[in-house]
């Protein structure tokens, strides 16, 4: 038993999201690399007409897509979009023996609508529409038979990325939770150093918060797709964060003019071990971390200064994003399977 731990410990290890998370470039540019290999020796090995479609539907559905999640939303809308394009080109091919200004005509239009749509939310879809007719229909040159062949070797090329996708599942999920933990951790360092009044960059680490941000919210999508839940979730937790940012900014610019909050650190301790806390249990998957009752804020009784109201506006947004973490935590918990298995096995040889 031991002997069979000891030997699928690196497997476990390579499985584990926070592995994943952590060295997501390396893994990303081995699994487009083994893809397209894979997709190479297809071609090779079997008599496959136009199979550089199949090479490049691989390379454009991985090549800058790591997630799982958004790979899926790729595959489905070039999927759609290829199929849809295919049977536009063929209809143009037909309509080309009857009368080549209709082909023409017919093909122009599709391409207003997709040129159309192509800056809407389905606009991949609408692009890929529009480039799969022309290739298919070309000016009228081109063949029923090499339609099928190219739909085929996308159709094809999308599953083969789809299960590279899945051999070191990186989840936009993960990613996302991951960051947000880090920017919580950040948010409790920034507010202890400030209400102590200990010198801090405050540029360098409220640009790291910042550039976490930024990155969470191109995550949105796909991590909501993974999850099976709506991005009215995320989008909250995402302007809870904004609202940290700002606070903090404020903070920062009148912390050396105005008098320390007024209940003596207890506030102050209040807000950092929650922060903590919450970064811990999203990180690790705890939620009971984030059951955390902070005191109400505790105001002068004669003209409160600006780092009183800022402190308990800052209570108040930690509480609410804890709340909405929690809300969060059960469709988190069942896509997480492999982090808690290992951590639950962990827990086991602790006891032991």
């Amino acid at each position: 038993m031991k002997l069979a731990r000891i030997l699928t410990a690196p497997w476990r290890a390579v499985k584990n999201p926070l592995f994943l998370y952590q060295h997501h470039r390396q893994i990303h540019a081995l699994r487009v690399t083994l893809a397209f290999i894979f997709g190479l020796v297809i071609n090779l090995s079997f008599p496959i007409q136009h199979g550089s479609w199949m090479l490049v539907t691989i390379v454009v559905m991985l090549g800058n897509v790591p997630h799982l999640g958004a790979v899926a939303q790729k595959t489905r809308q070039r999927t759609v979009g290829t199929t849809v394009g295919a049977l536009a080109g063929l209809l143009a091919l037909a309509l080309y023996g009857v009368s080549p200004l209709l082909a023409f005509s017919w093909m122009s239009l599709v391409i207003l609508l997709s040129a159309y749509h192509a800056i809407d939310k389905a606009g991949y879809t609408a692009l890929t529409v529009g480039i799969t007719l022309v290739i298919v229909a070309g000016v009228g040159d081109g063949t029923v038979d090499e339609s099928l062949w190219r739909t085929a070797n996308v159709a094809l090329g999308s599953l083969i990325a789809m299960m590279a996708a899945s051999l070191f599942p990186q989840r936009a999920l993960d990613h996302w939770r991951f960051l947000l933990s880090d920017n919580l951790r950040e948010s409790a360092l920034i507010y202890s150093h400030i209400a102590r009044r200990v010198p801090l960059d405050m540029g360098v680490a409220l640009g790291r918060f910042n550039t976490r941000l930024v990155t969470m919210r191109g995550l949105i999508s796909a991590a909501a797709s993974e999850c099976e839940q709506s991005g009215a979730s995320f989008e909250l937790i995402q302007r809870c964060q904004r609202t940290l940012y700002s606070l903090f900014d404020r903070m920062d610019d009148i912390a050396d003019t105005t008098a320390v909050v007024a209940d003596g650190g207890q506030q102050r301790q209040a807000i950092v071990k929650a922060l903590f806390r919450a970064a811990h249990g999203i990180r690790f998957l705890h939620p009971d971390l984030l059951l955390n009752v902070l005191p109400a804020p505790l105001l002068k009784a004669q003209t409160p200064g600006a780092c009183d109201w800022l402190s308990a506006e800052l209570s108040q947004t930690t509480t609410r994003l804890c709340d909405e973490l929690l809300l969060l935590m059960p469709a988190i918990l069942a896509t997480q399977r492999t982090l808690l298995a290992l951590s639950q096995e962990a827990a086991m040889r602790g006891r032991n």
